[in-house]
């Protein structure tokens, strides 16, 4: 099980409610798990000797109405959240200076479905994950990016071994449908011609096509009304990661990967 499934289950237990009845229309914590992973990577600074020091201090940055929305789970989630990222700092071979925290705040500024991380490095040496001694202090790494979202709920997608094939399934958040890809086009909308059926009245009738073309999953959106999300970014076409969490209309799909 990878790192955001873990923490997708951990979720699951401290909400206690279908994500789409929570965070219908808000962020979802699972999209910003996804961009603090992304912090970490596109943050990282290379040291002497070949050693990578990522950010140690997250800030997610959001607006009234999803920070409202958190508030009964901040500091769980915060907890939650600073674990998500210490454990893909550590499978990536990454070093901290100090803890990894992660802290939620409040922007009156930020519309509903929009937030912001940004990233520093602070503190001591780590004892478990620091450089070794004789670096020297570096000066805080700051990084941000506006995360637009317009839904948001999520449900952990699986996937299935088949042989030595690696199957793509993508879950739909909800009724936690499961939806087996297809090498080539796959087509998610409304209509009646669409591949993948979503009852969603802000989906298109073509919304988007997920497309699969040796072992490579990639989404397009076919000019949607809406327009296509992935972990909180518009997109009108990217290739997708395992535990990406695509959001069209008022539906919220993680695709997942398994195989060899």
């Amino acid at each position: 099980m990878g790192v955001l499934q873990r923490f997708e289950r951990r979720l699951e237990g401290m909400v206690g409610l279908a994500f789409a009845r929570v965070f219908k229309g808000k962020v979802h914590p699972a999209e910003i798990a996804n961009a603090l992973q992304r912090e970490a990577d596109e943050q990282r600074n290379v040291l002497s000797g070949g050693r990578v020091l990522a950010p140690n201090v997250y800030v997610v940055t959001l607006g009234p109405v999803d920070h409202d929305n958190l508030a009964e789970w901040s500091d769980q989630l915060s907890a939650e959240l600073a674990a998500m990222v210490t454990e893909h700092i550590q499978r990536e071979g990454y070093q901290t200076f100090d803890d990894v925290e992660v802290r939620l705040e409040r922007d009156e500024e930020l519309r509903t479905g929009v937030f912001e991380v940004a990233s520093h490095v602070s503190g001591a040496p780590a004892r478990e994950h620091a450089p070794t001694s004789g670096v020297p202090p570096l000066p805080p790494l700051a990084g941000r990016g506006r995360m637009p979202t317009d839904t948001g709920a999520q449900d952990p997608a699986f996937t299935g071994r088949v042989g030595m094939r690696t199957t793509h399934v993508l879950v739909v958040d909800g009724p936690g449908t499961k939806h087996v890809l297809e090498p080539g086009s796959n087509v998610l909308g409304r209509g009646t011609e669409a591949d993948i059926r979503l009852p969603d009245t802000g989906v298109s009738r073509k919304h988007v096509d997920v497309q699969l073309s040796g072992g490579t999953v990639t989404v397009e959106d076919l000019g949607s009304t809406n327009g296509t999300l992935v972990n909180g970014r518009r997109v009108s076409r990217q290739d997708l990661a395992d535990g990406d969490v695509i959001r069209i209309g008022h539906s919220v799909l993680v695709y997942r990967q398994d195989g060899p």
